[in-house]
């Protein structure tokens, strides 16, 4: 479904810049019903905890916990991907159209996206965590450190499962 949702984000996002009154809310409709949808299915998932050691995966308790915490993208890593890229769409495009829309004086939707960047950020955390993790890790953390040593290990057994 988000195949095209970071063209289709940029492409409104230019539009918006061009005319700033009728097409800053067309943008800021389509990042609100874009994040309300991401948003509803993160929370149609399953919120109890992972099993441990039991098939078909036989996760240990630091695997399970790890995708017990990041489990959109575990479960759905190919959408999970193309709402990342989308995500990214939006925080760039949203940095520069906050700016340029204050500068022509549309401040209200300028407010409005520049404030909305601080749920990309939350979603992107949760979406695509790799990126973040090693952040984390660069800075001393030795949790996100580990949990970056077990991913390689872990896709390779949720492949292996689903393969069986």
């Amino acid at each position: 479904m988000l195949k095209y949702g970071s063209v289709l984000i940029l492409i409104l996002a230019g539009w918006a810049a061009l005319t700033p009154e009728p097409m800053s809310w067309v943008f800021i409709a389509a990042v609100a019903a874009l994040e309300l949808w991401l948003f509803g299915r993160m929370r149609g998932l399953a919120r109890g905890p992972v099993s441990v050691d039991e098939p078909p995966y036989r996760f240990t308790a630091e695997e399970a916990s790890f995708v017990e915490r990041y489990r959109f993208y575990f479960t759905y890593p190919a959408l999970a991907a193309e709402a990342a890229s989308t995500l990214a769409a939006i925080g760039l495009a949203g940095m520069v159209l906050a700016l340029w829309l204050t500068f022509k004086h549309a401040f209200v939707q300028g407010a409005l996206i520049g404030l909305n960047l601080f749920a990309v950020g939350w979603f992107t955390k949760r979406v695509a965590p790799v990126y973040s993790l090693r952040i984390a890790a660069s800075r001393g953390k030795r949790d996100a450190l580990r949990m970056l040593e077990i991913l390689q290990p872990l896709w390779a057994k949720i492949k292996a499962a689903n393969q069986s």
